[in-house]
């Protein structure tokens, strides 16, 4: 009894207590009222988003950061630097939440498929195929860059004539810029059209034109633009110089059509083994063959 008497005791002193404190202290509710009914509306507001863009974006932005902060500095600027040869279908931070889920699936693959069990030709299919969906994305944008700097120099030397056209026909080498990446479709006018538009919000053509090249890595283009800088810098004319270039991109252009001309047959020599030998010889020992078994 004596001990039920102390804790009740306790306990109404502390009520007193805390009654007391709370009354000269009226303020604080009313401020913790306001935040709370802030609290409220921004809640309601979350709530109206869709659940991927409350849970979904969080997620991902946790998920950068901690890929940020483990994987080397090097390893992710080569990362955004592929990002930037390819054109940049995706962000850097989502391009590496895709390569994460994808090492992730392709080790969820090869452990089950270790764990189920089989011979060691099926551990070898399964670990392998956890290596291709690990690597799948940095292949898809391997693909990615080189069909960008096929689209480069297919529309390359018809844009470096247009460009000497125009300039040619009086106009600079912005306006023919800006004129030529309007007039080509694909990689190169967007490059051209970025490229004056850099110069346009104030940085020099030097700058913006090398830029270029870090973009694009082609080394046609890289060739194209040192020679209109170096016509620059040391006062050759500039229509001289572009005719020049628009020859050697030409030459260039028709050495690499003879190159895969000669490449050709080489190719149908495989494909003349593998799948057009084997359907001749059996055209021609198939009846044969028929007619053996059928005499035995």
């Amino acid at each position: 009894m004596i001990v039920l008497a102390i804790l009740c005791g306790a306990a109404a002193a502390f009520v007193g207590v805390f009654s007391l404190f709370g009354a000269r202290t009226s303020a604080v509710p009313q401020r913790l009222n306001r935040l709370e009914r802030t609290g409220q509306a921004d809640r309601g507001e979350l709530l109206a988003e869709p659940f991927a863009a409350r849970v979904g974006m969080p997620l991902a932005q946790r998920v950068r950061g901690l890929l940020s902060r483990l994987l080397p500095g090097s390893w992710v600027s080569g990362f955004e630097y592929r990002l930037m040869l390819a054109g940049e279908p995706a962000s850097l931070h989502g391009m590496l939440t895709i390569q994460a889920v994808a090492v992730a699936g392709g080790v969820f693959v090869a452990i089950a498929g270790i764990s189920a069990g089989g011979g060691p030709l099926r551990v070898i299919a399964v670990m392998g195929a956890g290596l291709a969906l690990a690597l799948m994305p940095l292949y898809w944008l391997r693909m990615r860059v080189a069909s960008r700097k096929r689209a480069l120099l297919k529309a390359l030397p018809d844009a470096v004539d247009l460009i000497v056209t125009t300039v040619e026909a009086g106009l600079g080498l912005d306006a023919a810029l800006s004129e030529v990446g309007h007039e080509t479709e694909g990689p190169l006018g967007e490059e051209l059209r970025l490229t004056v538009r850099e110069t346009t919000l104030g940085r020099s053509r030097r700058d913006a034109l090398t830029r270029l090249n870090e973009r694009t890595d082609v080394p046609e283009l890289k060739t194209f633009v040192q020679a209109i800088i170096q016509a620059e810098q040391t006062g050759i004319p500039v229509g001289q110089v572009l005719r020049t270039q628009a020859a050697q991109i030409r030459l260039k252009k028709r050495q690499r059509a003879e190159a895969e001309a000669q490449r050709a047959p080489v190719k149908m020599v495989v494909v003349l083994a593998l799948l057009v030998l084997p359907a001749m010889l059996l055209m021609v020992i198939g009846p044969a063959g028929i007619r053996m078994t059928e005499q035995f």
